[in-house]
């Protein structure tokens, strides 16, 4: 048989895509890592992540615009905002997607559930990143505009 043939061949082709996928990130991850910038802000209530020992602890991120800082008008918009959010915070950190070992996704209404779930896989998808552990907390109310938020643990990026 040969290997074009073979159930084999298109997961291999599919590990050598997330591998040259995640290698590339990672670099862009170890050239970006400023942890300084991680730090809360004079007056603000927490640090956009932590570092403890090889871990990042990345704080929920939100779509809010980032010149007004209002939400985003829909929940699409939001949840691509916050995922930006997300991997800047990743880059700043030394990590990237492909390291996230744990998410926890919060929505606010339930029938936003399969348009956060296309996404999110769209998201790990897009970066060559396999999905990691995830919790998911729905209808939970924020109080305000805010549908959705994200915060996950990942792995530093090995820079040596």
């Amino acid at each position: 048989m040969s290997l074009l043939n073979s159930r084999v061949y298109p997961r291999t082709i599919a590990a050598l895509f997330f591998t040259l996928a995640s290698c590339t990130a990672l670099a862009a991850a170890c050239e970006s890592t400023d942890p300084s910038l991680l730090e809360a802000a004079p007056g603000a209530m927490y640090a956009s992540a932590r570092i403890g020992g090889d871990l990042v602890f990345i704080s929920g991120q939100i779509g809010v615009d980032t010149t007004s800082q209002a939400p985003a008008p829909d929940f699409e918009t939001q949840m691509l905002e916050a995922l930006r959010r997300l991997d800047s915070v990743l880059a700043l950190a030394g990590s990237d997607a492909s390291l996230i070992l744990r998410a926890t996704v919060y929505v606010t209404d339930p029938a936003n559930l399969a348009t956060m779930n296309r996404l999110y896989r769209a998201y790990f998808e897009e970066r060559g990143a396999p999905l990691p552990a995830r919790s998911l907390v729905p209808g939970l109310n924020f109080g305000n505009a805010i549908a959705f938020e994200i915060d996950a643990i990942a792995a530093l990026a090995n820079c040596e």
